[in-house]
């Protein structure tokens, strides 16, 4: 009985192998000079580090991800990832940093291609001078909705979960636990010549300290489209409504309220089979009722993209 047992489940494991597709390995890699938003004005009250105000900074990035894609039986894959991105401004040196991300995905969809189902679990560690600066444990669930059974009109529901860990902030309080739920909603030409999107988000985080808990409202909307063979223009713009919930300090005993656009036009030329020039242009703005973190102003970014 025992060895019939065995043998079943070689059997049935060998059938499973036999219906799964071969994997192949992905690479991709954005290489820039980006001059944006250091996401870092949280972490000290009056103003940024070495006592520059907050606002816009430049620098290099290189964000890469490298990918197993495993079909598995019917039409489920897994994907095994590695995210290595390497930040480093020429005016902040304190806030360079390396962020190294592992993540797992399982996807599923229907026979008839209408609905996908998708999840990921991630761990991110962030390193500034070589020390831990913070951990984020992530698991994201998706639900596609694909009515015609292709991507030429696709709505996208998302529900993220993550846990921030600070260890090496100058202020305590900061690690928090984030619950992000939204739609995004696709158009699409059937030759993927163009692109709409439009897309709402709710994110609620409980902080250590109450003054860094919040509750956020984003939209969004982008268009792409094709010009000519090897070029892609797009417009794009982000707004985020971000309420604190506790009294920003003593000196200041308001709750902090930050309203942030961005609007920027894009440009992609395809310069070979495996890598294209990109460039964006635009402005940030980051409209707070707390002085130090009120500031905007032009951003760009250009660089180099390649796919493997």
């Amino acid at each position: 009985m025992r060895n019939t047992i065995a043998a079943a489940g070689l059997a049935l494991a060998a059938s499973a192998a036999a219906e799964a597709q071969q994997g192949r390995f992905e690479f991709t890699s954005d290489t820039m000079i980006a001059r944006d938003d250091p996401f870092a004005p949280d972490e000290a009250l009056d103003a940024g580090p070495g006592g520059q105000p907050f606002g816009l900074a430049t620098g290099f990035d290189s964000n890469n991800w490298a990918r197993w894609v495993q079909p598995l039986s019917g039409r489920q894959v897994l994907r095994f990832e590695q995210q290595a991105r390497v930040r480093s401004f020429f005016d902040r040196d304190g806030l360079d940093s390396v962020l190294l991300t592992p993540r797992i995905q399982y996807w599923n969809t229907t026979q008839d291609n209408t609905i996908q189902f998708r999840i990921h679990a991630a761990y991110s560690h962030l390193s500034r001078s070589g020390s831990t600066h913070w951990t984020r444990p992530e698991a994201e669930a998706q639900l596609r909705w694909r009515p015609r059974g292709d991507r030429t009109l696709e709505t996208v529901g998302r529900l993220r979960l993550n846990a921030y860990d600070f260890r090496s902030a100058p202020l305590q309080g900061l690690s928090s636990t984030r619950v992000r739920a939204g739609l995004e909603q696709y158009w699409r030409a059937p030759d993927d010549a163009w692109e709409v999107r439009l897309s709402a988000f709710r994110e609620s985080a409980d902080a250590d300290e109450r003054r860094f808990s919040f509750d956020e409202t984003r939209v969004g909307a982008g268009v792409s489209w094709r010009a000519g063979d090897r070029t892609t223009l797009g417009l794009a713009a982000d707004y985020r409504m971000r309420d604190y919930r506790g009294a920003f300090s003593q000196a200041l005993p308001v709750n902090r309220e930050d309203r942030r656009l961005l609007a920027e036009a894009r440009v992609e030329r395809q310069i070979s089979e495996r890598a294209s020039l990109f460039a964006a242009a635009g402005y940030l703005d980051n409209d707070s009722n707390i002085a130090a973190r009120d500031y905007g102003g032009p951003a760009w970014r250009a660089g180099l993209r390649f796919r493997f």
